[in-house]
């Protein structure tokens, strides 16, 4: 089974990277990694974009626009862990934020299939009970069959 796709989920998280940015607090070389970064972006280059607004973060590392397009960049490229931290600490500093906290329930909402489909599949490769329940020996021999007794037997 193929997980999930992320279709118009994505495409509503890629809208907030095309509103203008605001002014980052470190001067215009922030601002310029900023705009590389959603040029990048917009041309699909994921990793270049999460390069640039990482250099973004270190210049201002409260700026909740930046954590939110990095956690929009982590997403796309399947980093699920980090987007959400950086979807958490976007909305520490914005709390209030329509955008990132669209976003951020999106990404929440889409995070738990992937979860639930991962956990499908563990369930799947690994049945409950362990190797007997799945017919073999705790050593992964197949497992004896248990003593059938006839039909008309009297308890032992």
């Amino acid at each position: 089974m193929t997980p999930p796709k992320l279709g118009r989920p994505l495409s509503l998280l890629v809208v907030l990277l095309f509103l203008s940015s605001a002014a980052l607090p470190a001067g215009r070389d922030g601002a310029d990694q900023m705009e590389f970064g959603v040029r990048a972006a917009k041309k699909g280059l994921w990793r270049e974009a999460q390069f640039r607004w990482e250099r973004a973060l270190k210049l201002s590392p409260e700026n909740p626009r930046i954590l939110n397009n990095l956690a929009v960049a982590c997403e796309t490229i399947g980093n699920f862990e980090k987007a959400a931290e950086y979807y958490k600490e976007a909305l520490r500093f914005a709390p209030d934020n329509r955008d990132i906290r669209q976003n951020h329930d999106l990404f929440a909402g889409y995070y738990k299939e992937i979860l639930a489909h991962k956990e499908m599949e563990a369930d799947r490769d690994h049945p409950p009970g362990g190797a007997e329940a799945a017919g073999q020996s705790e050593e992964g021999q197949p497992a004896a069959e248990p003593e059938e007794k006839p039909p008309d037997a009297s308890p032992r």
